[in-house]
């Protein structure tokens, strides 16, 4: 399985584009994958959005309420990565 952690701020007018790009070039591989992204509490429904494509793609969304930065939303994306 491929494991992909995407780490977003403020990105909901962009989120559901790169999750749909992403899941087809990924899908074209073959192989399993999954879309992990890490929102850092943004107030403009960016996590939302992600999760509407939730049934469409494999994605996991999670809220990071309190904890921002890029290093340490890519560690804890890392933590719920089911791939290799």
């Amino acid at each position: 399985m491929i494991s992909v952690v995407i780490q977003t701020y403020k990105e909901a007018d962009s989120i559901q584009d790169v999750i749909r790009r992403s899941g087809t070039a990924l899908a074209a591989s073959g192989e399993e994958y999954e879309l992990i992204i890490v929102d850092d509490n943004s107030g403009d429904g960016t996590a939302e959005r992600a999760e509407e494509l939730g049934e469409e793609f494999p994605v996991r969304v999670l809220r990071r309420a309190g904890r921002l930065g890029l290093a340490t939303a890519v560690v804890d994306g890392w933590k719920l990565a089911k791939g290799n």
